[in-house]
């Protein structure tokens, strides 16, 4: 379960969303203490999120002005992302978590603003204690339920996604926009 974590908190294709219900199944079944799965499990994402945190740190904004064109990203845009992240850092940190798709990205922002590794641990801590938490309280709790519970997961999880991204997508395509009569770009 550790490994598995270690994996989603790099932002590999591993869902917790699957990881920590089982826990809580297996929970249920009195094979595992709930809490001790909680740890494990948030340790783990914990340990997987400082990895792409350092690799973003560490290879930072020259690598990305090196390379950056080819993920889209140019100076104007890292610096955009800087300030946005520079505003909103901590916040977003913690609530990305809850967000699929983005939960393990917001570590590499979180690395290239050079976020104080303290106060990144903490909040994303925080975040994937919460997470977590909620996902193994569901596999306890419904473990008589769980090929429906998964089946539930597995549908409703992409919606949420696309609509996310499909705001998000919205929301910095209009601040990017040129303003009439300004030819200046608004920031993110």
């Amino acid at each position: 379960m550790f490994a598995l974590m270690v994996l989603e908190g790099m932002s590999l294709p591993i869902p917790s969303e699957v990881v920590m219900p089982l826990v809580g199944y297996y929970a249920s079944l009195g094979i595992i203490d709930p809490v001790l799965g909680i740890l494990i499990g948030t340790f783990g994402s914990l340990v997987g999120s400082l990895i792409d945190y350092y690799i973003a740190y560490y290879l930072g904004i020259p690598f990305l002005l090196r390379y950056g064109r080819l993920f889209g990203l140019d100076k104007r845009r890292l610096n955009s992302l800087n300030r946005w992240f520079s505003k909103y850092g901590a916040m977003a940190v913690f609530s990305f978590r809850f967000l699929p798709g983005f939960r393990a990205l917001i570590s590499f922002p979180a690395g290239l603003a050079g976020m104080r590794i303290a106060s990144f641990v903490v909040v994303k801590f925080l975040g994937h204690l919460v997470w977590d938490s909620i996902l193994v309280y569901i596999g306890y709790a419904f473990a008589a339920q769980w090929s429906l519970i998964m089946g539930l997961i597995d549908r409703y999880l992409y919606v949420v996604t696309v609509v996310v991204t499909i705001v998000i997508i919205m929301y910095i395509v209009l601040k990017l926009r040129v303003k009439p009569g300004r030819g200046d770009s608004a920031e993110v």
